[in-house]
């Protein structure tokens, strides 16, 4: 053979693989020499392979096999063995490509340079697998020998690939070790193309460690830079993917499944795997039928490539999907858990606890091994992997009768508020709920016996938007370029009248607004952590205002009333029905507001009883009122029960975020109004509330940009912004105000160096907030008081825009006479009587906050 040797030629094909193929398709087509053609047939092999085409690569290595056969070669026989191994295992022919390989181990010389690679080869089948401890035992004996031979490329190779196989087993220090070996090998070698192959297991430790935006971070500069390569990567996709899922962007990570499945048409072996992750996003996106269909298809391809260790992993989805439909087994969850009894993983911890809620109800014994088999977890791992161990150590504890449950709740809710601090997104905090949902509900069940302090407490500290500290968005000149394109295609798709034009504009826009989710979502947090308000920090600051918090324990509303220091606790009534009261009545008002007659008294009374029931007749009319629902009862229309229509009221997350509020003072007396484009009263109320107070600064028209407004609000005192508004229930963080240069967002709010003290919002649904996982919230309102906003007076529905005006006024004559936001707020309702379109719209405004 001309040119490189057999062994050159074998490294070309993974260093310089469009080299390497030009030449063994020279040697294919013009040699005649059987080493030399097993050598250039081998590197063919591998090139294929690594392209995609297994069909091809096999064909290669078995033409190579064939002709190293003819040679009197044992060690070039066991090479092409080992190679052909782990591409039969990459087909699906998991047995096949083992036997390949342990044929290879036995055939390569004792002494020689073939036997450590044969043993790494095998150790990748292994691995593959899912026989971890295997595949680690062959590295262990090949490390040594490629170092001994100085053979380092294949030592870094080796490293790689034994910090792989220990990842699973949460050896997380013996990776990393291994990966900062093999990185320096590598780089000392300039094998850039295989050094990211470590880069992306370095990224997998951040994330089995919590770090998630380090992970995403690291996932979105390995995808640019294997792109640059021209090399689309399905693990990457993957592991993309379920860092993604951790962090609750089901859609997104169902995005880069999608378009990873698009590679399995090259690689039909690995569409097991895709199926599998597309399981989990549409699990996550709750579709359980969906989850279940690929979960069944993944575990059949799985079974069939003998690949037990993820036939486990497809056994586990489907379970959840099962147990989401109503269909869960008592059997399936105990034979799935005592299959992962010696897994160390996050999956050993779920299907324990898995196993051990299905029997709770009718074997608490039963229950009580499998609970305590996934507490053990509780002390290692991530803080999100320790808050699920906690949840199943104090399940145990209630399966058992035990004390201390609430201890280990504490201790699983301070386990996800330490994960929430890592996170520099305040959509990714927010979606930390969907974890904290079940020890919230454990919560509150074994707090309710011990009285209303406790209720309180624990209740708050489910309600993670409560806790959340202030975040600044991210300063970072592709996110800025990116937002600029999202406020010019919002605004010609709100000139456009081409519907098609409108949707492809859309999609475009939508596009664009995942790219910047994912930007901030690879930001940190500052790592800092909050508390909940102390009972008498709570008396203190409410004065001779009354709380009413509702807490849901088990599907059944009760109230904790503190009034002047007394705490009282009272069953107000199921869940369901306050639903329905609230549904009803909302669609009442929003009849209403069209004008259309409808007598708003019977849905006002329902829904008075469904969410007060007897407290209604314990608040003094004199009195003013903060109400902390659970989340999803935030935008109820308050305003429209008897007992609180005339006087001052606030809803308000939970007791805790109310004192923030009511602790935040103002930076300035600065007084900004601003009219958006396009309203039908043109803004009406601006103008005339901006004449009582000439000293404001006023942007309507053509001056209310995004840049201007958002530099006039911040610090301001009083803040007013009349604009269309558009809440976005697929993507809450672009909720959104329109200017006359496009929409300002919640990620604008979270660029105020100081948010306004008090804000008024009459743009419809400015209010509207998303309820995630029953405890959390995100929309444009909740940002502001998040951000330190001690007051927002916004809208929950749709309202009339003339009648918006004239709430407005009433409003504004309130505040110029000095009360706050609520009380303002109860004159213009109590002012809108006689008047039906009017009334409907001023109920349909809430006083969020304090001030």
């Amino acid at each position: 053979m001309s040119g490189p040797t057999g062994q050159d030629l074998l490294r070309l094909a993974v260093t310089e693989p469009g080299r390497a193929a030009d030449v063994a398709t020279r040697a294919v087509a013009t040699g005649t020499d059987p080493e030399e053609l097993s050598y250039a047939h081998h590197a063919l092999g591998i090139v294929q392979r690594d392209r995609g085409d297994v069909d091809l690569a096999l064909v290669h290595l078995r033409r190579a096999r064939q002709l190293a056969r003819r040679t009197s070669d044992a060690d070039r026989v066991s090479d092409v063995r080992a190679t052909l191994g782990t591409a039969l295992a990459l087909h699906g022919e998991s047995r096949a490509g083992l036997r390949e390989a342990d044929g290879a181990v036995e055939m390569a010389s004792a002494r020689g340079p073939i036997r450590p690679r044969a043993l790494m080869r095998r150790a990748y089948v292994l691995a593959r697998l899912g026989q971890h401890s295997a595949a680690i035992a062959d590295l262990q004996q090949a490390i040594p020998k490629f170092r001994r031979a100085g053979d380092v490329v294949w030592e870094a190779r080796a490293l790689n690939l034994r910090a792989y196989a220990r990842l699973p087993r949460g050896d997380l220090v013996g990776a990393e070790d291994d990966l900062r070996q093999a990185e320096a090998l590598f780089t000392r070698h300039e094998a850039h193309l295989e050094a990211l192959a470590v880069v992306h297991n370095l990224a997998l430790i951040q994330f089995f460690r919590g770090d998630l935006p380090g992970a995403l971070a690291a996932f979105a500069d390995l995808g640019e830079r294997y792109a640059e390569l021209g090399a689309p990567h399905l693990e990457l996709a993957l592991d993309r993917a379920t860092v993604l899922l951790v962090a609750g962007l089901c859609d997104e990570a169902a995005q880069v499944v999608g378009a990873a499945a698009v590679w399995t048409a090259r690689r039909p072996q690995e569409r097991a795997e895709v199926l599998l992750m597309r399981a989990s996003a549409r699990l996550g996106q709750g579709d359980p039928e969906l989850a279940l269909a690929d979960a069944q298809v993944a575990r059949r391809l799985f079974a069939r490539q003998h690949r037990d260790w993820w036939r486990t992993r497809a056994d586990l989805v489907g379970l959840q999907a099962r147990i989401d439909l109503g269909r869960g087994s008592r059997r399936a969850a105990v034979a799935l858990a005592d299959s992962l009894a010696d897994d160390r993983t996050e999956d050993g911890v779920l299907a324990a606890l898995v196993a051990g809620r299905e029997l709770a109800d009718k074997d608490p014994a039963g229950a009580s091994t499998y609970l305590s088999r996934a507490a053990r977890g509780r002390h290692r791992g991530n803080p999100l992997s320790r808050s699920t161990a906690w949840l199943a150590h104090a399940l145990d504890l209630e399966v058992q009768g035990r004390p201390r449950v609430l201890q280990a709740v504490g201790q699983g809710l301070d386990a996800l508020a330490e994960h929430r601090a890592s996170l520099g997104s305040p959509e990714l905090r927010a979606l930390t709920a969907i974890h904290s949902a079940d020890l919230a509900a454990l919560a509150v069940r074994h707090a309710l016996p011990r009285g209303p302090r406790a209720l309180v407490h624990w209740s708050d500290r489910g309600r993670a938007a409560s806790l959340s500290e202030p975040v600044a968005a991210p300063s970072d000149p592709v996110i800025d370029a990116l937002l600029a394109t999202i406020r010019g295609l919002s605004h010609r798709i709100a000139e456009e009248p081409d519907p098609a034009r409108i949707q492809t504009l859309t999609r475009e826009r939508a596009q664009k607004e995942r790219e910047v989710r994912l930007a901030w979502a690879a930001t940190s947090g500052s790592g800092g952590l909050a508390r909940t308000t102390s009972p008498e920090e709570l008396v203190s600051r409410l004065g001779d205002r009354i709380l009413v918090q509702l807490v849901n324990v088990d599907a059944t509303l009760y109230a904790v009333v503190v009034r002047d220091g007394r705490w009282r606790t009272f069953l107000i009534g199921p869940l369901e029905d306050a639903h329905k009261a609230m549904e009803r009545a909302l669609y009442g008002l929003r009849s209403a507001t069209r004008g259309r007659p409808i007598d708003l008294t019977p849905l006002a009374l329902r829904l008075e009883s469904a969410l007060l029931g007897p407290v209604a007749r314990l608040l003094p009319v004199d009195r003013s009122v903060v109400v902390s629902p659970p989340a999803a009862f935030l935008g109820a229309p308050w305003g429209l029960i008897p007992s609180l229509h005339d006087r001052a009221f606030s809803p308000t997350p939970s007791a805790t975020s109310w004192v923030r509020a009511a602790t935040a003072s103002p930076s300035s007396t600065r007084t900004v109004f601003v009219a958006g484009p396009g309203l039908p009263t043109g803004g009406g109320e601006v103008v005339a509330v901006a004449a009582l107070r000439p000293d404001a600064t006023t942007l309507v028209g053509a001056s209310s940009t995004v840049g201007s407004v958002r530099s006039a609000l911040d610090g301001a005192g009083l803040a007013h912004i009349a604009a269309h508004g558009t809440f976005r229930h697929e993507s809450p963080m672009f909720s959104s105000l329109q200017l006359a240069d496009g929409p300002l967002t919640v990620d604008d709010i979270h660029r105020l160096e100081r948010p306004p003290h008090r804000i008024v919002l009459p743009a419809c649904r400015s209010g509207v907030v998303a309820d995630i996982g029953g405890q959390d919230v995100i929309g444009f309102a909740s940002a502001l008081l998040t951000q330190g906003t001690a007051g927002v007076v916004a809208s929950i529905a749709d309202v009339d825009d003339a009648a918006t005006v004239q709430v407005m006024l009433a409003l504004h004559a309130g505040l110029a006479s000095g009360q706050r936001l609520d009380e303002a707020l109860a004159g213009a309702r109590r002012s809108s009587y006689g008047d039906p379109v009017r009334h409907a719209t001023a109920v349909l405004f809430a006083a969020m906050g304090a001030a």
